[in-house]
């Protein structure tokens, strides 16, 4: 009889393991995995300083001005322009060479002169490594992103019993995850230094918190949700 207890218990407990709608670790690990690790963190490469005259400028070069500075102050906003682009030069994605554009000037902008700048384009590392976000339109331009990493989750810490919310029954889950597979640009120390987000991102172990939703195939991640 004793043995027949153990077998009954060790089956439910193997059942409640292979139950994808099952509330668990294991359930809320994969449903949490499946979706961040398709959607890696990413950066925004800086937009230029300066626009050059005419419509539409192409997305790259990107430029900041080379003008002599005449204050401290300006000194020090124009190094801090200039950082994170450097540092994209310095990890080998952007290239940096000096060149003149035109740019409008006057109080009605209906003139126009030449400004000195530095000018940023994508090395073909660069162009490998970036990504674009958003349609261009008259009025806005895509956003050039460079994306880094797998995340990849550890732990899941703590979540909560499944409860029901507008008709979906959901459990919010505390867990920890790490970043696999990260690019050897996003370790560079300039890099780190420049982009804050960057350094947050790439910590050995990293807190964070998701809601997972109940389907009829099994629990999601509530981004992954489409009603």
């Amino acid at each position: 009889m004793r043995h027949a207890v153990l077998f009954g218990v060790a089956a439910l407990g193997l059942s409640a393991c292979s139950d994808p709608k099952a509330a668990s670790e294991g359930n809320f690990k994969t449903a949490i995995n499946t979706y961040i690790a398709q959607n890696p963190p990413c950066l925004s490469i800086p937009r230029s300083t300066e626009r050059p005259e005419g419509d539409n400028p192409p997305d790259f070069p990107r430029y900041v001005s080379a003008a002599p500075t005449t204050s401290e102050p300006q000194a020090q906003n124009r190094q801090r322009e200039r950082a994170p682009f450097d540092a994209l030069v310095e990890a080998g994605l952007l290239k940096v060479g000096e060149t003149a554009i035109k740019v409008r000037t006057g109080l009605w902008g209906n003139q126009s002169s030449d400004l000195p700048v530095r000018a940023y384009d994508l090395t073909p590392e660069g162009r490998k490594a970036v990504s674009q976000v958003g349609e261009r339109t008259a009025f806005t331009s895509p956003d050039q992103r460079l994306c880094y990493g797998k995340p990849t989750v550890d732990e899941i810490v703590q979540f909560t019993e499944p409860a029901d919310a507008m008709g979906v029954k959901v459990s919010r889950v505390s867990y920890r995850y790490h970043l696999a597979e990260l690019p050897e640009w996003a370790k560079q120390p300039a890099m780190l230094a420049a982009f804050p987000q960057l350094k947050r991102d790439t910590q050995s172990s990293i807190d964070a918190n998701a809601t997972v939703l109940l389907t009829n195939d099994g629990w999601i991640h509530e981004r992954a949700f489409k009603r």
